[in-house]
């Protein structure tokens, strides 16, 4: 009997054992399950999160897109800068008219200034303000060695878009404005209301002069670009030999200088001289005429050669 409960005690026992054993089996089982779940939605998300780095590129993208069309509708206010040296300055100015007309642009300032009737090596030169089309500018600059000889070129751009839509903006929250002021003021009842509503409209209305003013000159500017050119009229267009050319080309450049130096120096003694001549003669009178009054009353005698003296000099 006694045998009999201990073996069922036991049997109990292992029973209990067996049902722990399978509920820590089943609990793991669970756990392992939930890490399961958990690593499968961690990839979940990754995966999501790639996919939706993927899907953002595209905007990325579209905004690049976006940003060139912004680019290619910048408000851009080009200048440029150019000084022209031509032989042949009358030829050089009907060009350059020409050349505007063509472009479809105008001259905003132009003057010419220098020469001289007396001197003929006076040159003179001209400055000029030109306004062109815009899509014209790059076709102008292309042609000044038309003119002559370019020495110096310089060109910019300003981009104004940020100052243009703002100013854009701004005139249109006051007409708006404007609008909303309007409305009120037809239906206002008092006078005092009216006064205040009119004086409101009074400095919105200024407001919308200025801004639509400055618009107007933005507009301008950029439609039309500008170019300052100075017309310099030269007797000689010569390339000056530079350190690098040989010693025999830099002499010859310097002889051929002086040459040309001596032949202009005589042509300007020579018209010099013709502008004074009557003063050179009238000069040449006087002194031949105080030399004979001198010489008549003793006080000039020329002294007589010798058989080995020179020319005989006079003495006073």
């Amino acid at each position: 009997m006694k045998r009999m409960l201990a073996l069922l005690m036991t049997l109990m026992l292992l029973t209990g054992l067996c049902a722990c054993g399978a509920g820590s089996s089943g609990a793991s089982g669970d756990t392992a399950a939930s890490s399961s779940g958990g690593a499968t939605n961690e990839m979940t998300g990754a995966d999501s999160g790639w996919s939706n780095g993927s899907t953002q590129d595209a905007p990325q993208e579209s905004e690049g897109q976006s940003s060139a069309s912004v680019y290619q509708d910048a408000k851009l206010i080009r200048r440029a800068y150019l000084q022209v040296q031509t032989e042949t300055f009358d030829q050089a100015v009907e060009s350059l008219e020409k050349m505007v007309t063509e472009c479809g642009g105008y001259f905003q300032s132009a003057s010419v200034e220098g020469g001289s009737l007396r001197n003929q090596n006076a040159t003179r030169w001209g400055n000029y303000t030109i306004r062109l089309p815009q899509e014209q500018f790059d076709t102008f600059l292309g042609r000044t060695g038309e003119l002559g000889y370019v020495t110096s070129q310089s060109e910019n751009s300003e981009n104004v878009s940020q100052q243009y839509y703002d100013t854009e903006a701004r005139l249109k929250a006051q007409r708006t404005k404007q609008e909303r002021l309007l409305s009120l003021l037809e239906k206002a009842d008092s006078m005092e209301t009216i006064v205040a509503l009119e004086d409101a409209l009074s400095e919105v209305e200024y407001e919308i002069e200025s801004l639509t003013t400055s618009l107007n000159e933005y507009d301008s500017l950029i439609s039309y670009s500008t170019i300052e050119l100075t017309l310099d009229e030269v007797k000689t267009i010569t390339t000056t030999p530079g350190e690098r050319d040989s010693l025999g080309a830099r002499m010859a450049a310097g002889v051929q200088s002086s040459f040309r130096g001596l032949i202009n120096g005589s042509k300007e003694l020579l018209v010099m001289l013709s502008y004074n001549l009557v003063l050179v003669l009238v000069v040449i009178v006087i002194v031949v005429a105080a030399v004979v009054i001198l010489r008549k009353k003793g006080m000039i005698s020329w002294k007589r050669k010798g058989p080995g003296d020179g020319p005989g000099t006079p003495m006073v």
